[in-house]
């Protein structure tokens, strides 16, 4: 994932303060302000300051056309919406080319330990570029594709369980091969408004962090024209989360979105020569020439609309609206446990409020000093036989471990009584109610295992009349933390 670094300043000690986008709790390194960044789950906007001046823009416009004269240059600030989030995706197995088509290599994927009983699902290396590409590289498909946090994935399998590389040919696709999980870390950017003739579509992937402010409409204008934002965030929504481009996709939830709105700077550059003018659009971060040649039709396009309201995040002192002691400073946490009167507060767009918790006490859980507890969603059905769902609440670098604990902690819950003792520390959580739903409904459909009865699954999704936050304890053993119920390892490293 290309990073975004919004660069502003705090409001303690007025020095310089830069955090990731997404970031909720940051603390100041020059006063050591511990401080909340609000806003969450609101489109919040955010703008890139241009690198180039018009005569630079007007320089690059010229590239290979020095005989034409610049007769004006402006700087329009265009919007992007940028999506961020988890992806789940339910795939069926793409078919085997036809027989009488040359023969493609093929992947064979999962398997047992020994080879002689390997179950394979035949894929074609055509389809590397869809998905398969991505899961060579332990990753499922998308627009981009990147470890979370930037470190060297290891295989929850052995590379043989899971990729083997072949050229022999396979049968045809079975309508009843069970379906594949492959997850994500997703982002997408695209334009705002609608702009043909700018042909511009995506912010594509820097190699350096994109740099940026909080919008200020005022500090724009002063330099150039702000395109209004045509795209409501509905649709912005829906847009975002279609799955164009992977075909093979059965069923998909997006956990831990974040829908935000960038201004980016373009030159838009008039150049006359031999009696014929045209626009040239410029780069206005890396001076690089985005459109040689546009007609002065983008001009009426870039003018088009009126400029609405914008987001922006706050900043305010990070502590406990019951007690006032300081909450702990996690970036990614959308819910904090108060360490002193032991409560636990979630962020609504500016505010704090209380989310009921509860501590599990687990009779072979372990000595204390041995023990971490991780957040759980206990997610009560609204009607039917159906038992309670269990979703962890808490961060983790694998996103399919996240599905795996699920489905293994609902099918046999912890016993376990409420802690009445002095409270241990606990975690925070990363996701809220919202994505319990979102992976308790990707999991019911997986249990179908087949592409049909995955897509009848989904149109039948469970309903939750209840949502409960309870802290499950997670036995140390080596570098691992096994849940005492299911037995399930996560590793340590990987939490948060």
């Amino acid at each position: 994932m290309s990073q975004v670094v919004v660069s502003t300043e705090c409001p303690t000690c007025s020095s310089p303060l830069d955090f990731s986008q997404g970031a909720n709790a940051i603390r100041c390194p020059s006063c050591g302000s511990t401080l909340l960044v609000t806003g969450r789950k609101q489109v919040l906007s955010y703008w890139v300051a241009p690198k180039i001046n018009a005569e630079v823009a007007g320089a690059a416009a010229r590239t290979g056309r020095l005989e034409a004269r610049v007769a004006r240059a402006q700087l329009f600030f265009v919007p992007f919406y940028r999506l961020t989030g988890h992806d789940f995706q339910w795939q069926d197995v793409p078919p085997k080319p036809a027989p009488e088509s040359a023969p493609l290599p093929s992947m064979l994927v999962g398997g047992a330990d020994r080879a002689s009983d390997r179950a394979e699902l035949d894929i074609p290396l055509g389809s590397l570029l869809g998905w398969g590409a991505d899961l060579v590289l332990g990753k499922g498909a998308g627009d981009t594709v990147r470890d979370l946090f930037g470190a060297t994935l290891t295989p929850e399998r052995s590379i043989e369980q899971t990729v083997l590389i072949t050229s022999r040919p396979g049968a045809t696709h079975r309508g009843d091969a069970p379906v594949q999980l492959l997850d994500r870390y997703v982002e997408k950017t695209f334009p705002a408004a609608d702009l043909p003739g700018l042909a511009v579509y995506s912010l594509g992937v820097r190699t350096q962090a994109l740099r940026v402010s909080l919008f200020q409409r005022e500090a724009l204008a002063a330099l150039g024209t702000i395109v209004a934002v045509q795209i409501d965030q509905e649709a912005a929504m829906a847009q975002g989360l279609a799955a164009g481009g992977f075909e093979h996709v059965v069923y998909r939830q997006v956990l831990g979105r974040i829908l935000s709105v960038i201004y980016f700077p373009f030159w838009v550059v008039e150049l006359a020569q031999a009696g014929e003018t045209w626009l040239t659009v410029v780069d206005g971060v890396s001076e690089s020439v985005v459109q040689p040649r546009v007609p002065l039709a983008l001009y009426d396009a870039l003018a088009r609309g009126a400029a609405e309201a914008a987001r922006t995040v706050g900043l305010r002192p990070l502590v406990c609206p019951n007690c006032g002691a300081d909450l702990p400073v996690e970036p990614d946490d959308v819910i904090f446990p108060c360490s002193s009167c032991h409560r636990a507060w979630q962020i609504h767009g500016a505010e704090l409020g209380e989310t009921p918790l509860e501590i599990a006490e687990v009779a072979d859980a372990g000595k204390a000093a041995d023990v971490v507890y991780l957040p759980f969603w206990q997610l009560e059905p609204a009607a039917g036989p159906e038992p309670r769902a269990w979703m962890p609440a808490f961060r983790y670098r694998r996103l399919k471990a996240l599905h795996d604990l699920a489905t293994r902690l609902s099918a046999k819950p912890p016993a376990y009584r409420p802690w009445t003792g002095e409270r241990p520390a606990v975690r925070g959580c990363f996701y809220d109610a919202e994505d319990a739903v979102l992976l308790a409904r990707f999991a019911a459909a997986g249990r179908g295992r087949t592409p049909a009865a995955v897509k009848a699954a989904a149109g039948a999704q469970p309903a939750f009349r209840e949502a409960r936050l309870v802290w499950l304890p997670f036995r140390r053993s080596s570098s691992s933390l096994l849940e005492p119920s299911t037995g399930f390892a996560l590793q340590e490293g990987l939490v948060g």
